[in-house]
């Protein structure tokens, strides 16, 4: 059973960056204003610490002193095929599903994709170091809205970006190889909203439908549809997103850039 939210999820902050937006700046000052109950969760914590290290359980660290990476992020310090100083590490960052209590469905990890093919290693979700935070400032909202956001792809290989291609052949759905696409960059993410137990809600068509029943404002669909694309659609893009009108699903950073990649991850 799933608790409510402010009992099951804190929110981490960051510092602004000068280069974010007015929206991203409020988004992300909409969640400093908690940063006040700060000291007393980090009473709370320590107390719990003194009681788990009394019983020999792992050790936990006032909330004050957990660092961005650390909870939000799979952090490349305990990563031993990620060398901290690598470009890697500092041009990605990897998605802690556990901490973050977003849903990993990664379509491309299973055979449950249009290819009816497991094409990625593991089920790994990276971003450009932009576009997580503002994943993450999404997140927060989705939560305090009593939903959890659900994952179907982020950062795709361009070594996969053909083989996708060559079965679609069509760039309203897939982008041309030589082009690339925001997932080949690092800079898009594939989603949609579950409930609070992690089921999906209705969006009136599957994820990967290449057909008009994908479009945003496609009519054939039921009402609890179109209020939840519409939800997803106000969250992704008050987070700083840019949503595509074929794919209810699909939502790009387009604010910075950066240029296609190859970089594949390995999985223990």
């Amino acid at each position: 059973m799933f608790f409510d939210a402010q009992e099951w999820y804190i929110p981490v902050f960051v510092d602004i960056k000068s280069d974010f937006t007015e929206i991203e700046k409020q988004n992300i000052e909409l969640l400093l204003r908690y940063e006040k109950m700060l000291k007393n969760i980090t009473i709370i914590l320590v107390a719990a610490n003194v009681i788990q290290s009394c019983s020999q359980k792992k050790e936990v660290k006032p909330f004050a002193d957990v660092k961005v990476e650390d909870y939000l992020f799979v952090s490349p310090k305990n990563d031993s095929r990620i060398p901290v100083d690598s470009t890697i590490a500092k041009s990605w960052k990897e998605i802690n599903f556990e901490q973050t209590h977003i849903i990993a469905r990664m379509a491309y990890a299973d055979t449950a994709n249009f290819m009816h093919e497991k094409i990625y290693p593991c089920a790994k979700c990276f971003l450009r170091p932009e576009a997580a935070i503002a994943l993450i400032v999404a997140n927060d909202k989705t939560i305090r809205q009593g939903h959890r956001l659900l994952i179907f792809d982020c950062y795709r290989p361009k070594v996969y970006q053909k083989k996708m291609y060559d079965l679609v052949k069509n760039p309203d759905y897939v982008a041309l190889p030589e082009k690339g696409s925001m997932h080949n960059r690092g800079l898009a993410v594939d989603l949609a909203l579950a409930d609070r137990n992690g089921h999906l809600l209705e969006f009136g068509s599957e994820f990967d439908d290449f057909s008009e029943k994908a479009h945003y404002s496609f009519e054939g669909i039921s009402k609890e549809a179109k209020e939840n694309r519409k939800k997803l659609r106000d969250i992704m893009v008050s987070a700083g997103f840019e949503p595509y009108k074929n794919e209810w699903w699909h939502f790009s950073f387009i604010k910075v850039q950066y240029p296609v990649d190859g970089f594949t991850w390995n999985c223990n």
